[in-house]
């Protein structure tokens, strides 16, 4: 697997990025069927991938994320606006990209609010390699 990260020249924006052993369908899959993205993004997720779908998730310390979907196109863009109480909203977008040797999945979320906080660079490592995992079991099955 690779992983890459980077902080990029954006303020307020973190892109990440991860090749995964699976067919580009099987990543857009696990971008948007809920209960897929129960196994990597948050442990409770409602998802309406179309645009103007609602998205909620719910996370195990109790945190929950409410959101909005902008913009889908099929099975290579979802990108949709989330906040959580307390905090200004985020736009985050998911790529799928066929590369040799498997699909790359790229995750950039951005800050809206300019006053807001920097965005950790490491926020997304962990749910990528969750969704790697995922997928791999998939590959395997």
């Amino acid at each position: 697997m690779q992983l890459y990260g980077c902080v990029s020249n954006l303020p307020h924006t973190v892109k990440r990025s991860v090749v995964l052993e699976a067919a580009p369908q099987e990543v857009w899959e696990a971008v948007t069927d809920e209960a897929m993205l129960s196994e990597w993004l948050a442990p409770e997720v409602e998802l309406e991938p179309h645009e103007g779908g609602e998205l909620r998730c719910r996370y195990e310390d109790g945190e929950e994320r409410h959101g909005e979907v902008e913009l889908v196109e099929e099975a290579e863009r979802l990108a949709f606006r989330w906040w959580r109480e307390g905090a200004g909203p985020s736009r985050v977008e998911l790529l799928v990209d066929a590369v040799a040797g498997g699909t790359r999945l790229t995750v950039i979320e951005s800050r809206l609010d300019p006053g807001a906080p920097a965005l950790a660079a490491a926020a997304w490592s962990a749910p990528l390699m969750r969704a790697r995992i995922l997928l791999g079991r998939l590959v395997l099955a």
